[in-house]
């Protein structure tokens, strides 16, 4: 596992670094200090405060839903399991780590594989209301700019055909003997899944209100999410509609969301290069990118990096010495 997450980190770093080299080269102004200085502080704030906000509802949703499934922890480790959520998410492809790292997170708070696999699964569901939602105004947007579409699809048809080249010599490189695996394990699985479907299914009945929670928390998360680009731009000492700016995030959004590259990384940065040019003058969009994929995604993965290797040492070093007192005694 942790061999998967280093190469996944590594992978990260390498897009990342290479997007932003790009930006540097060809967006970055001589005034550099200037611009940054010259910053809204107030409007910087509330970027920060609109990141929170979208770690808030993100812990919100996942907390209510565990405490109907019967599993209770305490409100502020929802932010730990938030936070190393978007860390999975940003070092693995199309965001999978964002379903899979909860698993590990609410695993170490008492819960049951089954009522964690619903979890996962309802506050995706809650999640894909976002999108359905605002699949139109997706649509109108591209429809009303086709040439930033055209953009967008481009840059994700690069990284796709790059990382699937990629793929393809990696699999042939690097050969894989498959694994056995054992009935005791096969009918664990079967137990779980099919406990796992029941508890889903008992929960579209007995908990509709909470269900209904969870998409409100999910419809303000994504939306602060988006406000975290609004409130930068206004940092940047430019003014535009609200609706424009919102709207124009829309495509670059499902852009991330669909990206074969971890976290989105490339996508996100050359992406908002695209989307946000025409509310930034020309010296201040490079920084204005780089700023934003900071903000909106890569300082939180970091926190979350962080929190979930304290996490993963503190566990082994107490498997450790439960061991130890074991055969001790």
């Amino acid at each position: 596992m942790y061999k998967n997450i280093v190469y996944g980190i590594f992978l990260t770093l390498l897009v990342v670094c290479l997007s932003f080299l790009y930006i540097f080269l060809r967006h970055i102004p001589p005034n550099l200090k200037g611009v940054l200085f010259s910053l809204n502080k107030k409007h910087l704030l509330f970027s920060f405060l609109s990141l929170f906000s979208f770690h808030t509802f993100d812990n919100l949703r996942v907390f209510f839903i565990s405490r109907a499934l019967g599993f209770r922890y305490p409100f502020w480790y929802g932010y730990q399991v938030s936070l190393v959520s978007t860390f999975g998410a940003t070092i693995t492809p199309a965001h999978l780590g964002g379903e899979i790292f909860p698993f590990y997170t609410l695993r170490r708070v008492g819960g049951e594989i089954a009522q964690i696999l619903s979890v996962i699964t309802l506050k995706g569901f809650a999640g894909l209301v976002f999108y359905l939602l605002f699949f139109p105004f997706m649509l109108e947007n591209l429809v009303k700019h086709p040439e930033k579409a055209l953009e967008l699809l481009l840059i994700i048809g690069s990284l796709l055909a790059i990382f699937g080249l990629g793929f393809i010599v990696g699999k042939v490189i690097f050969k894989k003997r498959p694994q056995i695996v054992s009935g005791s394990f096969l009918f664990r699985l079967k137990f779980n899944f099919l406990k796992y479907l029941l508890i889903c299914k008992n929960f579209f009945k007995i908990h509709k209100k909470v269900f209904f929670l969870a998409i409100l928390f999910s419809l303000f998360m994504y939306i602060s999410f988006l406000m975290v680009g609004i409130f930068l731009v206004k940092a940047f000492h430019q003014e535009a509609p609200f609706w424009a700016l919102f709207s124009n995030q829309l495509p670059l959004l499902y852009a991330i969301f669909i990206s074969p590259t971890p976290g989105g990384s490339g996508v996100g940065e050359l992406g908002a290069i695209v989307v946000f040019k025409d509310f930034l003058t020309v010296e201040s969009i490079g920084i204005f990118a780089m700023l934003w994929r900071i903000l909106s995604q890569y300082l939180s993965a970091m926190i979350g990096g962080v929190i979930f290797f304290v996490m993963g040492t503190k566990d082994l070093l107490n498997k450790k010495n439960s061991q130890t007192k074991h055969s001790f005694f």
